[in-house]
């Protein structure tokens, strides 16, 4: 049986998790970001003074081997009224908070609602606001904010959290654990870093003895990331990490036309990420999927959500091949 652990949020996490659950031998755990302070889960956030359950939500479906239409009622979005926007699976965590007391708990009786195949686990039990500080001395207060905003052509000079954040007990075990760490792919600044940041998590990651498998997102983001190339993305997180990464996922094949077309109308040039690795950490494989994704009209940031994905089966094929039979010489450390 092989531990692996993904860390990461949204549908980056989702696309990995949906893969992974259909490997035989293997245990999984979701660790997930506490920052998301936009949409739905930001207006419950807000309100009930709830932890944000977005992210949670999408790996529980992720990860649920429950019936289609179970899966399709968590993620539903009403469309009217004074619900409008919200998906039901956001209410439905927050009220298990209040039942329970405790984010935490709550989502380990979604888990066994919903059958989900592994484990859930915010990063942290501490209410997360995400900071960044521009080069110019600009403070940006939100991930949401952050997340909508040109942070570019200014520069970062950090990205941080004002209160004390610490990474979750369980979250830690998980860590130490774990056979494979599987971080993203997903939204770097938004989805990524807030794991990486949280008080405790470098110290876990620096102890543990899990090989590291960094998949290279498709795409950059506008005003975040356009232009980066692999490289840029395996130096910046070997920087938050301490740590070098033992493999990393490179998608060798090209979006479809009508993706790419779609894609430089929303986004402009620089969006694709250029494979610029000689590394014999890389492994190389057919990593996209090609089906167009659809948004819920009822979804008030589909605007913003990313229609160039991995593929699910692919990515779980990829990783099945490196647990079987790791490659150009990379063995699983020894415990």
């Amino acid at each position: 049986m092989k531990h692996i652990v993904t860390v990461g949020g949204g549908t980056g996490s989702y696309t990995v998790l949906f893969g992974l659950k259909h490997l035989s031998r293997v245990s999984l755990t979701a660790l997930v970001s506490m920052a998301d302070d936009g949409g739905s889960t930001g207006v419950l956030r807000d309100e009930l003074g709830v932890l944000p359950g977005g992210d949670v939500r999408q790996c529980l479906v992720a990860l649920s081997e429950h019936s289609d239409i179970v899966r399709e009622l968590i993620n539903y979005r009403f469309s009217g009224g004074t619900l409008k926007g919200h998906s039901f699976g956001n209410i439905f965590l927050a009220a298990l908070e209040k039942v329970t007391g405790d984010f935490v708990k709550g989502v380990e009786v979604a888990s066994e609602i919903l059958k989900v195949k592994g484990v859930v686990i915010p990063v942290t039990n501490n209410k997360a606001k995400l900071s960044m500080l521009l080069k110019n001395g600009t403070l940006i207060e939100g991930e949401n904010k952050i997340n909508h905003l040109d942070i570019q052509d200014v520069g970062i000079k950090r990205i941080f959290y004002k209160k004390d954040v610490q990474l979750n007990e369980n979250a830690k075990r998980a860590i130490l654990e774990a056979d494979y760490i599987i971080l993203g792919p997903g939204n770097y600044y938004c989805s990524l870093v807030p794991n990486l940041i949280v008080s405790g998590f470098k110290e876990a990651i620096g102890e543990s003895k899990a090989q590291i498998i960094l998949p290279i997102n498709l795409t950059n983001k506008q005003g975040h990331t356009k232009h980066w190339k692999a490289s840029n993305y395996v130096k910046d997180m070997e920087l938050y990490l301490g740590k070098a990464v033992d493999i990393i996922l490179v998608n060798n094949e090209a979006p479809s036309k009508k993706q790419i077309e779609h894609y430089k109308l929303q986004e402009g040039d620089g969006v694709l990420v250029e494979d610029d690795l000689k590394d014999k950490r890389v492994i190389r494989e057919a990593l996209l999927s090609h089906s167009f994704v659809a948004h819920s009209k009822a979804d008030n940031l589909r605007d913003t959500r990313s229609f160039i994905r991995h593929d699910s089966e692919k990515l779980a094929n990829c990783i099945k091949k490196i647990i079987a039979s790791p490659v150009d010489g990379l063995r699983p450390k020894e415990n």
